[in-house]
């Protein structure tokens, strides 16, 4: 790609960064209604509005297609013409595309009762792990962190990880526990994530939610698809077990929306919306 660099806000998107965001605009869209039924008005909406965003960006709009498959095809063609996009297009269409995403997510919850209760949504900070590069992450008592993730910490590829909308991981302490528990050689940290949070309802921690850790304020924005390089931390090599498609058990990525200093045992809670 010619494009080197993308500048949304007090975000930048390197390389590929906006390339692969357009591709995986169909995927990010099933990440905030997964377990729940948006009503089909509301997706037709959230369709519409991404629509506009980003059909300037495309060749065509199928509007006879259905939601997804309509709003996935947008995404592949305009990843497609990124080169030959208008800067000014791209930069709305990539600042604007979370508040429909958001929206769907609500309305998923909302229909699946999903949202739990203020007990289950507050919890603490009980690890924070960095690495110059790949997995187990080292933990360390502070963190400071800035629109990029934490300061400090590298991924080893950019091709899967690194955008803005996943510049922190999240993991519950208890999901990584209760692995352990089953005879599998996993700890905090193992599987890549920047903070472990204990004490929440971890299904009620979803793509669309705003969260709060410490004084940094977050938007989770999708969850972590595992790769190979977790099967060691599993007795059996099934990494799949921290997929989304398996259960609540998924790592969350997320957007930093306000940055500032992190240490254990702070606060971490979903936000009022």
């Amino acid at each position: 790609m010619a494009r080197t660099s993308v500048s949304v806000d007090n975000y930048i998107y390197e390389g590929t960064d906006a390339h692969r965001t357009l591709q995986l605009l169909g995927e990010l869209w099933s990440h905030h209604v997964h377990g729940g039924s948006p009503s089909p008005e509301l997706q037709q909406r959230a369709a519409d509005d991404l629509a506009r965003l980003f059909a300037p960006l495309a060749t065509t709009d199928d509007t006879a297609l259905a939601p997804l498959e309509r709003v996935t095809a947008l995404g592949s063609q305009a990843a497609e013409r990124i080169d030959h996009a208008d800067s000014a297009v791209l930069q709305y269409a990539l600042r604007e595309m979370w508040t429909p995403l958001a929206a769907l997510a609500h309305e998923s919850q909302r229909a699946g009762q999903r949202t739990g209760d203020e007990a289950s949504a507050r919890g603490v900070v009980a690890g924070l792990f960095l690495s110059d590069g790949g997995v187990p992450k080292t933990a360390v008592d502070s963190v400071e962190i800035g629109y990029r993730g934490v300061i400090g910490d590298r991924q080893a590829t950019r091709v899967h990880h690194g955008r803005p909308w996943q510049a922190l991981c999240l993991w519950s302490s208890e999901v990584v526990a209760g692995h352990a528990a089953q005879g599998h050689p996993i700890q905090p940290g193992s599987a890549g994530e920047n903070i472990s949070i204990r004490g929440v309802d971890w299904s009620a921690w979803r793509p669309g939610e705003r969260v709060r850790l410490g004084e940094v304020e977050a938007t989770l924005t999708a969850y972590a698809i595992p790769c190979f390089k977790n099967a060691r931390w599993f007795a059996d090599g099934d990494y799949e077990r921290m997929s989304h498609e398996r259960g609540d058990e998924s790592r969350l990525y997320a957007r930093v929306d306000r940055p500032g200093r992190l240490s254990v045992g702070d606060h971490a809670m979903l936000r009022a919306r």
